[in-house]
């Protein structure tokens, strides 16, 4: 009976890697779809590394923070470009925009409690705004025209993006661990009566739910080509520039809501909390 079963496990074993081999011909000559001297199999087969399970008991001390991307930073370029989609790369903002409207495969949140479900269809009615004009005719001043114009927010108009994360101690494995809870796209915004420019944030992605997108989405490495990170890598790897925004406190409010004279003091006062988690991690060790 055992080796009944050792056989049937073998073949089972057996099927599944000639699957496998059949699903990713690694023998294969590539063409002018592939526009590569090699078949790309790595990223796009990629799926994210599980996080360790974290009980309750283990979490020693944790805090939530807010943070901003600048997208045109240098650091962070590979996140803000192409701008228009390419063969084989897209935008952070463009892997986001197909997967919660046209695939559905990340669920929209419309704020950063994720307390409610945004359609695919409302977010496309965030991404297209409707922008009314009037004048006068030119033969007969009296006589106002009216137009609508449609504007589709394109990704390179994406300008930061903002990230929920748990910073927190895991006594188990004696670790500091940063993990992002949350992204959200912004995008700058004129209003038509003030010429005032504000910022607007488009929607909220529950972070683990995206990693499975974020895999498989290739981003530029400009020292080799032929190791291109995924965007899932370069925020697990921290790869990117930013800076806190909101500590989580009792009146919950952000840095520039009490450092209101300049910008200068809200890095400042930034710069001070993230210093703030180094002395706390290197406090726990003695050296």
């Amino acid at each position: 009976m055992k080796l009944r079963n050792i056989l049937t496990l073998g073949l089972l074993l057996s099927g599944t890697v000639l699957m496998a081999q059949t699903v990713l011909d690694y023998d294969k000559s590539p063409n002018a779809e592939d526009n590569n001297t090699y078949i790309e199999h790595h990223n796009k087969e990629a799926r994210p590394i599980p996080y360790p399970h974290l009980r309750e008991a283990d979490v020693m001390w944790t805090r939530r923070y807010w943070r901003k991307i600048v997208a045109k930073e240098k650091m962070n370029l590979p996140l803000y470009y192409p701008i228009q989609p390419t063969r084989d790369r897209a935008s952070l903002a463009t892997v986001l925009f197909q997967a919660v409207v046209d695939e559905g495969t990340i669920t929209a949140y419309s704020d950063d409690e994720f307390s409610r479900v945004l359609t695919p269809r409302e977010v496309g009615r965030t991404l297209m705004k409707v922008d009314t004009n009037t004048f006068p005719d030119l033969d007969d001043p009296t006589i106002m025209i009216t137009t609508i114009d449609t504007i589709n927010v394109e990704p390179g108009q994406i300008v930061e993006f903002l990230l929920k994360e748990d910073v927190f101690f895991d006594k188990q494995r004696s670790v500091m661990e940063f993990r992002i809870l949350g992204i959200c796209p912004v995008i700058e915004k004129e209003i038509p009566e003030t010429g005032e420019i504000i910022k607007e944030k488009l929607f909220w992605v529950w972070y683990p739910e995206a990693r499975n997108v974020l895999a498989n989405a290739e981003a530029f490495n400009r020292f080799n080509s032929g190791e291109r990170r995924t965007f899932e890598q370069i925020f697990q790897m921290r790869m990117f520039s930013s800076y806190i925004v909101q500590e989580e406190n009792v009146f919950d409010r952000e840095i520039r809501d009490y450092k209101k004279f300049s910008p200068m003091e809200q890095l400042l006062e930034a710069e001070r909390i993230e210093n703030e988690i180094r002395y706390f991690e290197h406090d726990l060790w003695e050296y």
